[in-house]
C-alpha cells in the first residue's frame, strides 16, 4: 500500500515538473510601454491611424509580426530585433531582417525614416524605446533665369549619387552608384523651373551627388547637356537648394549657383569652396558624365570643325577608346588640379593620323594622367601626315605596354612631324624592351625634326632600344633638346639611354644639360649616347648618382655626368614606389637643380 502511495506522489510530482516546463517553454509576455523618438524627438502615431510601425524579428531575422505602437501586445518569451519606421509600407513583410534592402525610390518621391535594429528581450520589463532617424533629405534644383529658351521644350534632370539603398539589419548605407531622373516639360523655355528629389542622406558618408541637365526638344532629342560643375551633400531632413541659371549661352558647364540650406541658410561659399571652372576659347567641355570617345569621334568626322579641342575636369575619369586616322587637329587638355585633386584620368587606346593633303597644326594633351589600353600610344602603318608639333605638357603615363611612337611607313617623306615635345611630365614604368621609345622609321625617311625633353621624368622598368632611336634614315635637319630630367633604368642593366646616329641630316645639333641619370648597372654593361653627324653639342651639368655606370658613355670624358655623394637608394625617397623626390636638400643635385623639378621640394 505505501508502495502504491510513494508512486502515485511521484507520479503527480512528475506531472507538475512536465506542466510547469510546458509552461515556460509556451510562455509569453506582454510589452506594456512603448516610447517612440524621430531624430530624438518624441513621436507617435495618430489615433486611428493605420499605420503600424513597428516590425518585429527573431534574433536571427526571420519575420515575426508588424503591429502597431498605440497598443499594447504580447510576444512568446524570447528575444528579439525590432525596427521601427514611418513609411510602414516601405518594408516588405513577410521576408528575414537580413535580406531586407530599401532601394533609393526611382521617382525620388518618398522619404525614409526608420530605425536601426533594436535588441529586446522578454519579460519585457523595460519600456520598448525605439530611435528613427530621417534617412533622407531634399535636393531642389532652381532655376534663376528670367528670359526664356525656346529651342527646348522639356528637361532632363539627372541626379548621380553614391548611395542606392539602406540595409535594414545593420542601419547601413548601400555605397552602389545609381542614377535618378525626371523629366519635366517646360512652356517658359526654363523660367520658373524647380524640381525636388528626395534622395538618401550623403552626409553622414561624406559623399555628394551631382547633377547634369539635358535639354530636350519637341521629339524628345537631346539638344544640350550641361552638368552643374560641383558636387553636393543630402542632408538629412534637410533640403538643399541649387539655384542657377539654365539659359547662360556663356556657361557649357553650370559654375555660376547659389546653394542654399533650408534649415541654416549657409551659401555657397560656405559649402562649396571650389573655384569656378575656367574653359579655355574654343574648347569644347566634356563632363565627367558624358561619352569622351563618341564626342571626340563625332567631332573628327565633322567637315565643319577643323580642330577638335576638348577640356576635361580635373579628377574626373573618362575613356578616349582608339582614335585612328586622325584628318584634323587635336587638342585634350585636364582641368589644372586644384589643392587635394587630381589629374584628370583619361583611358586611351592607340592613336593613328591620316591627313595627306593639309599640315595639322597640332596633337597636344595637357594636365592628363593617361592609361594607354593598348601597345602604343601612337601606331602608324603606312598613313600620311604632317604635323607641325605634338606635346605632352604636364602628363603623366604609367606602365605603357611598348612605345609611343610605333612607325610603319612605305614612302620617303609620307609621314613627318616637326617638332615633339615632353615639359614636365612623368613616363613611369616603361617596358619599350626592345622597342624605342620614340622609334622612327629604319627603312624610310619618315622625319621627326625637333625633339624636346624637358622638366620630365622618364624611369624604365624594361627598356634596352633607346628612348630616341631609328633616325639612320631620316634627312634634314635635327635638333634634340634634354634638359632638367631624371633618369631611372630598373632593368636592364644594357640599356641605351639615347641612339642619335642620323646618316643623311643636313645639321643635327644635340643639347644635354642638368639632367640626372640613375638606375641598376653591371660592369661591361649599357651606354648612354650613341651619337653620329653632329654639328654642334653642349654636355654640362648632368649628374648620375653615386655607383651608377655604364660601359660607354659614348661621349668624351670631360663630358660623362657627376658621380653624386649619395646612392640611388638614399638619394631617393622611394624608388619602389615610384617617388624621387630628392632627400637631401643638400646634395649637389637640390642645389643646383639637376632633374626634374618636380622632385625637388
Amino acid at each position: 500500500m505505501r508502495n502504491i502511495f510513494y508512486s502515485l506522489t511521484g507520479f503527480i510530482l512528475l506531472l507538475g515538473i512536465t506542466a510547469c516546463s510546458e509552461e515556460e517553454r509556451y510562455g509569453t509576455s506582454v510589452v506594456k510601454e512603448i516610447e517612440l523618438f524621430l531624430d530624438d524627438q518624441p513621436w507617435a502615431v495618430n489615433t486611428g491611424a493605420s499605420n503600424k510601425p513597428l516590425f518585429i524579428y527573431t534574433a536571427d531575422g526571420e519575420y515575426v509580426a508588424n503591429y502597431s505602437s498605440l497598443y499594447r501586445f504580447q510576444l512568446p518569451n524570447g528575444s528579439y530585433n525590432i525596427i521601427s519606421t514611418t513609411q510602414s509600407d516601405s518594408i516588405p513583410s513577410p521576408r528575414n531582417l537580413n535580406d531586407i534592402v530599401i532601394h533609393q525610390d526611382p521617382t525620388a518621391k518618398t522619404k525614409y525614416a526608420i530605425s536601426a535594429p533594436v535588441t529586446y528581450k522578454s519579460p519585457f520589463d523595460e519600456p520598448l524605446s525605439v530611435r528613427m532617424y530621417n534617412r533622407t533629405g531634399v535636393l531642389r534644383l532652381k532655376a534663376t533665369d528670367r528670359k526664356s529658351d525656346k529651342s527646348y521644350s522639356k528637361l532632363r534632370a539627372v541626379v548621380s549619387s553614391p548611395i542606392s539603398g539602406y540595409k535594414l539589419s545593420d542601419a547601413t548605407f548601400v555605397k552602389t552608384p545609381i542614377d535618378v531622373q525626371r523629366e519635366k516639360e517646360t512652356t517658359t523655355g526654363g523660367v520658373n523651373y524647380t524640381d525636388d528629389f528626395v534622395l538618401f542622406q550623403t552626409q553622414s558618408e561624406g559623399e555628394q551627388v551631382s547633377v547634369r541637365i539635358d535639354y530636350l526638344d519637341k521629339n524628345n532629342t537631346v539638344v544640350q547637356s550641361k552638368a552643374i560643375d560641383g558636387a553636393f551633400s543630402i542632408l538629412p531632413d534637410d533640403t538643399v537648394q541649387v539655384a542657377f541659371a539654365l539659359n547662360n549661352v556663356d556657361e557649357p558647364v553650370i559654375q555660376d549657383y547659389t546653394v542654399t540650406i533650408a534649415s541654416e541658410g549657409w551659401n555657397e561659399e560656405d559649402i562649396n569652396p571650389e573655384a569656378p571652372m575656367r574653359i579655355p576659347d574654343g574648347y569644347r567641355y566634356v563632363s565627367p558624365e558624358e561619352n569622351l570617345e563618341s564626342i571626340c569621334k563625332s567631332m573628327l568626322a565633322d567637315v565643319s570643325v577643323n580642330e577638335v579641342k576638348l577640356f576635361l575636369k580635373a579628377g574626373a575619369t573618362y575613356k578616349l577608346g582608339t582614335q585612328t586616322e586622325i584628318p584634323k587637329a587635336l587638342y585634350i587638355m585636364g582641368q589644372a588640379p586644384g589643392d587635394g585633386e587630381e589629374l584628370a584620368f583619361m583611358e586611351m587606346g592607340n592613336m593613328s593620323i591620316n591627313c595627306p593633303d593639309a599640315i595639322i597644326e597640332a596633337f597636344h594633351f595637357e594636365n592628363l594622367k593617361i592609361k594607354v589600353t593598348t601597345s602604343d600610344f601612337f601606331k602608324f602603318k603606312n598613313q600620311a601626315f604632317h604635323v607641325s608639333t605634338i606635346s605632352w605638357k604636364n602628363c603623366e603615363i604609367s606602365d605603357l605596354v611598348r612605345t609611343m611612337w610605333y612607325q610603319e611607313v612605305n614612302a620617303a617623306q609620307k609621314q613627318i612631324a616637326d617638332h615633339i615635345v615632353i615639359e614636365n611630365c612623368r613616363f613611369l614604368g616603361l617596358n619599350s624592351g626592345g622597342s624605342g621609345l620614340f622609334g622612327l622609321s629604319t627603312k624610310q625617311d619618315a622625319p621627326v625634326h625637333n625633339f624636346v625633353f624637358k622638366n620630365s621624368t622618364f624611369h624604365a622598368n624594361n627598356l634596352t632600344k633607346a628612348l630616341i632611336t631609328g633616325l639612320g634614315s631620316m634627312t634634314g635637319e635635327l635638333n634634340v633638346t634634354i634638359e632638367n630630367c631624371t633618369f631611372v633604368s630598373m632593368a636592364p642593366a644594357a640599356m641605351t639611354f639615347f641612339d642619335l646616329n642620323p646618316k643623311n641630316t643636313s645639321s643635327f645639333h644635340l643639347v644635354v644639360r642638368n639632367n640626372l641619370f640613375s638606375g641598376v648597372c653591371e660592369a661591361g654593361q649599357g651606354t648612354w649616347f650613341t651619337t653620329r653627324n653632329v654639328t654642334s653639342k653642349t654636355f654640362e651639368n648632368n649628374y648620375r648618382t653615386n655607383g651608377f655606370v655604364v660601359a660607354n658613355w659614348g661621349v668624351d670624358a670631360a663630358e660623362i655626368p657627376v658621380e653624386t655623394t649619395l646612392p640611388m637608394e638614399t638619394l631617393f625617397k622611394d624608388v619602389a614606389g615610384r617617388d624621387f623626390t630628392i632627400t637631401d636638400k643638400n646634395s649637389e643635385v637640390y642645389t643646383n637643380g639637376i632633374g626634374d623639378p618636380h622632385w625637388i621640394k
